[in-house]
């Protein structure tokens, strides 16, 4: 027997039970449409590897090609992928971009493999034999941050089917053509303003910064020389380092420069020739699982190490009267006051985007991100007293978590506005300078090998916090439409 009290019929009927329903109703639709679209998606592979980029979701096109297409689209995508390795580009970044562009012009199903500097893609569709090609791109590890912007604007028009196949192709060949985007000497000044930049922030006097910019300028003549002569970069970076020690040692020793002066003026020159770039890529690389690459990238740090370590130890066995870093143990780093901090690392991250080939809408933003980081860094240490490797992780996290917002606002690469940021405010320089130190007193010292530990754990740190916070920063730029009932 009902009750009276509960009318179900129609004109009656609970408008929270249809609530309800309709939640219901659309809930199963949508789970409905997301098993049609993976039943739909020919490679869910393919798209699975672009989870947590700014292209998460994006579907195989649906577009069928031809033998003939297939290898044009392949080759495209082998040259995109070079020119990316020549602009400096990270390898996840790498992966992402050929990924979508391979997506979007529905080259599929698709492997690739990027080992090292080596792109390796194979195409085998169902009703023909497999396609498999190979490019080596035989970069020389610097970084063009103008050439990254293009080819990453490039990218996201394709993606966004802007610029089809024939479209990319005619602009990649004008990227190629691109000349650098400021003069040699342009570039050098930028080096010139860095490399004072963190002279200033290991408590450098102004003697110390001239006498930096001028040894920078020598070891940076002497690097170019040595690369057009056909020299291997292991001994071009073991001359160099025995400039910076030789150099000073004369300087000590004609009493040019002050104890002070020399050691900021070292630990500067030190930081222009460390693998920076590399060990930071090699803990990105084995974070975002390319273990290979980064088991290359180690061997190429090591032997980076290794030729700083003897360009120093010959000049020491030389000149067996002078401690190479001039009784250099006991000389303090102090820290910047705060408003100087941020102004040196504004000044060097602007200097080192123009180093880096950066376009000059963007220095304004390295100057902002150089400052950011440096804030973060300083008041770690100085007001929160975090050790020294987990201050700039934290500056780290948070720079990729802000480029990351701000790389899809303005259709920039994160790592266009993360490269200058680290080079000016979150290096290890005085802990390589006091490595260095505690290495040329001799064998009984046992503080070389901590201090290089500490200037290799900071520098690790900084990978492990751009990865972290490009993940949490990362934007989904691709948003799935939502039908009129679900609006």
């Amino acid at each position: 027997m009902l009750d009276a009290g509960h009318d179900i019929g129609e004109g009656g009927a609970d408008p929270g039970a249809h609530m309800v329903k309709d939640r219901l109703r659309r809930a199963l639709r949508r789970l409905l449409r997301q098993r049609s679209r993976r039943a739909a998606s020919q490679d869910p592979a393919l798209v699975g590897l672009l989870a947590g980029s700014r292209f998460a979701g994006l579907p195989p096109g649906e577009n069928a090609m031809s033998a003939e297409q297939a290898r044009r689209a392949m080759a495209f995508l082998l040259d995109l992928a070079e020119q990316m390795f020549r602009a400096g580009a990270e390898t996840r970044q790498i992966e992402i971009s050929v990924i979508a562009v391979a997506a979007s012009c529905g080259l599929h199903p698709l492997e690739l493999s990027i080992v090292g500097h080596t792109v390796v893609l194979q195409h085998a569709p169902p009703d023909s034999d497999p396609r498999v090609m190979m490019k080596v791109a035989r970069s020389t590890g610097g970084r063009d941050l103008s050439r990254a912007v293009r080819l990453h604007r490039m990218v996201d028009a394709m993606v966004q089917h802007r610029l089809d196949l024939s479209g990319g192709e005619r602009t990649l060949e004008e990227i190629k053509r691109l000349e650098p985007r400021w003069p040699l000497g342009v570039r050098l000044a930028g080096r010139a303003a860095l490399v004072s930049s963190v002279t200033l922030q290991a408590n450098g006097t102004y003697a110390g910064v001239l006498f930096a910019v001028a040894v920078m300028v020598v070891i940076e003549r002497t690097g170019r020389v040595l690369a057009r002569g056909g020299v291997p970069g292991y001994y071009a970076t073991f001359v160099q380092a025995a400039l910076v020690a030789g150099l000073g040692i004369l300087a000590l020793d004609f009493e040019v420069l002050s104890l002070r002066a020399y050691a900021s003026a070292t630990a500067a020159n030190l930081v222009l020739l460390l693998p920076v770039r590399a060990v930071v890529s090699l803990s990105q690389d084995a974070i975002t699982r390319f273990g290979t690459t980064a088991a290359v990238r180690l061997i190429n740090v090591v032997m980076e190490f290794g030729a700083l370590f003897a360009g120093i130890a010959t000049v020491a066995f030389v000149a067996r009267d002078v401690q190479v870093v001039g009784h250099a143990q006991g000389v303090q780093f102090p820290s910047l006051p705060i408003w100087l901090a941020l102004l040196a690392a504004a000044v060097g991250a602007t200097a080192s985007g123009v180093a880096g080939q950066a376009p000059l809408r963007l220095l304004p933003f390295a100057a902002l991100m150089g400052t950011l980081s440096i804030a973060i860094r300083v008041v770690g240490r100085q007001y929160v007293s975090l050790p020294p490797a987990l201050a700039v992780l934290l500056a780290a996290i948070v720079l990729g978590t802000v480029a990351g917002r701000l790389a899809s606002r303005f259709r920039l690469p994160p790592g266009a506005l993360i490269t200058p940021a680290i080079s000016a405010s979150l290096l290890p320089g005085p802990d390589m300078y006091r490595s260095l130190s505690a290495y040329t007193v001799g064998p009984g010292s046992s503080r070389a090998g901590l201090q290089l530990l500490s200037a290799v754990i900071v520098t690790v740190a900084i990978g492990a916090g751009i990865v972290l916070g490009n993940i949490l920063g990362a934007k989904k730029e691709l948003r799935e439409e939502q039908t009129p009932q679900e609006q």
